[in-house]
């Protein structure tokens, strides 16, 4: 790809997060609540007024508050009059995805500061395995049949260990190396679980052939939601704002929305060759952060993956560039993500030990605080940069983005 120039020409000025559970004194938090909450302390960090605020994205509806158009309602609620908004739908890679659209805008000149939020609070309100199964299976051909979330997400699985020769224990290394991250977090939903080793993986109970329990991610026991505030290159260089972070990079490629339909795929990147279950679209839109970014995956030092099933993170590992197609499970093997001397890779827990909440700028947060030397859990020494992925749908849609303490250009 060409340097388009739209690497770097925004940054990120602020930061806001409200977590609410099930049992807190004050009463449970719907997702709106949330979201006003995590948006009000991210303009107070950025240090700008609601009046300032030209654009509103927010990713899909949360699940928990249904409403017609959710970011209607977050601005109703914020008193706040943007150009510009809308949701951004490609499942849970559209959390990352407003950022993206957020930039362009930013990078256009037609509004000074963007606003985006992404928030979620099913852990308190509903039956998150029952109705996710719902959302993710094509209503004509698979949900009809009570297919899981696993069991979709489980055909993949079976098919890239064939084509691989990933082995159950290489994809168990994955869930003991995340547990060992989410032990030092304060909020990682399993980290009163304490440490599992491989064996544990493997000797626990099966959801749907090859995954494990300890394989699946866990559910988070409450809501999250992020706001994030960008503003363009000039104005994150005036002073004005007492902390920059640079939007190095980014990327997005969507290939499908049922699994049945990923089969009917061919002629487009990642499938120029035709069907498989192997690839995803996390690698072309990694290749497209990485060029505007003008770096590579050895420039990164801190990764986040919302991929929810440990063979996922294996893809992932693997189409972000951290090592050759296919040998995801001989680099984690081989220490490749280990806790002591490996790639800092999913450095809350990942989705495995901390917890899924869908729609989460979470991860992102994460790269942030580590990038600022703040991490809630174990900080990340030296850290200038890192890369952050979004999965959204069962293997369907991707979002990568690049963040940086200085411009990489």
């Amino acid at each position: 790809m060409a340097d388009t120039g739209i690497g770097n020409a925004a940054a990120i000025v602020g930061i806001g997060r409200a977590m609410a559970w099930r049992d807190d004194p004050d009463g449970p938090k719907t997702p709106l609540q949330l979201g006003a909450l995590a948006a009000v302390r991210a303009m107070q960090a950025a240090g700008i007024k609601r009046s300032e605020v030209g654009a509103l994205f927010t990713g899909r509806t949360p699940q928990s508050y249904m409403v017609l158009q959710y970011n209607q309602a977050l601005l109703n609620e914020l008193k706040i009059g943007p150009t510009f908004n809308s949701e951004v739908t490609a499942h849970g890679g559209g959390a990352l995805g407003t950022l993206q659209l957020a930039a362009l805008a930013l990078h256009a000149g037609v509004i000074d500061y963007a606003l985006c939020v992404t928030n979620e609070a099913s852990g308190i309100w509903m039956d998150q395995v029952g109705s996710n199964a719902a959302w993710e299976g094509d209503l004509q051909f698979e949900a009809p049949y009570g297919a899981s979330t696993p069991s979709l997400y489980a055909q993949f699985a079976c098919r890239y260990m064939h084509e691989t020769g990933t082995t159950p224990e290489m994809c168990a290394q994955v869930a003991v190396e995340n547990r060992r991250w989410a032990l030092d977090h304060p909020h990682a939903a399993m980290r009163h679980k304490g440490p599992i080793t491989v064996e544990d993986v493997l000797s626990s109970r099966m959801i749907a052939s090859p995954l494990r329990l300890l394989d699946c991610a866990v559910w988070y026991p409450g809501g999250i939601a992020t706001a994030v505030v960008l503003t363009r290159a000039e104005l994150a260089r005036s002073g004005r704002h007492a902390e920059v972070t640079w939007l190095a990079g980014f990327g997005q490629c969507s290939t499908h929305e049922w699994v049945g339909e990923r089969m009917g795929g061919w002629g487009f990147a990642p499938l120029e060759d035709g069907p498989n279950l192997v690839r995803t679209g996390t690698a072309v839109a990694a290749k497209q952060a990485y060029a505007m970014a003008g770096v590579g995956p050895s420039d990164m030092q801190i990764a986040q993956s919302s991929a929810p099933f440990t063979f996922a993170n294996l893809i992932i590992l693997e189409e972000l560039g951290f090592c050759p197609p296919g040998e995801g499970g001989r680099f984690v093997a081989d220490g490749g993500i280990a806790y002591e001397g490996g790639l800092p890779f999913n450095t809350i827990g990942g989705y495995l030990s901390f917890g899924q909440v869908a729609q989460g700028l979470y991860n992102l947060q994460e790269v942030v605080d580590q990038i600022h030397g703040r991490a809630e859990g174990r900080q990340v020494p030296n850290v200038e940069r890192g890369i952050v992925h979004g999965h959204g749908g069962p293997m369907a849609c991707h979002s990568v983005v690049i963040v940086s303490k200085e411009p990489t250009r």
